[in-house]
């Protein structure tokens, strides 16, 4: 907001909303000599604090890249096609068509192919009792909730 107008509480205002996820319209509710302090969202109603609108900083390249000549390379890293063909290399052929579907809710075993909403195809290549297992997706290992296995 630019304007030359004095805030009061009372007054509209835009701000960032994290329950809306989004710059939204805002009723102050509370001030600090001229400072706003507290909102309320009129989209949501939720009350917070004032968080203003932040103007999109560029992208900067990390110290550590820099540093390591990597800035500016584009593509696959080395730890990706790692990852991708040990992958490949444990999936050794068998079918994701056979893929049990993932839900916490289920228990799995060692060599059990996983489909996971998210990441995919995924191979259980250990299990963490009580309740996790560990499985190589494409992009890498995961460790996964899941139900305890039941001792026969």
């Amino acid at each position: 907001m630019t304007s030359n107008k004095k805030l009061s509480a009372g007054d509209d205002i835009d701000a960032r909303c994290l329950k809306c996820k989004d710059v939204t319209n805002h009723t102050i509710v509370a001030m600090v000599e001229e400072r706003v302090v507290k909102v309320q969202c009129n989209v949501c109603r939720a009350l917070h604090n004032f968080r203003p609108v932040q103007v999109e900083k560029k992208a900067t390249v990390r110290r550590s890249a820099e540093r390591s000549g990597q800035a500016g390379r584009t593509g696959g890293s080395s730890r990706e096609s790692k990852a991708e063909s040990r992958f490949r290399e444990l999936l050794g052929g068998r079918d994701p068509l056979a893929a049990v579907r993932y839900a916490m809710t289920r228990s799995f075993q060692t060599d059990d192919l996983v489909n996971h909403p998210d990441f995919g195809i995924g191979l259980v290549t250990r299990s963490i009792p009580p309740n996790k297992i560990e499985v190589v997706f494409k992009e890498g290992a995961k460790v996964l909730i899941c139900a305890p296995r039941v001792k026969k």
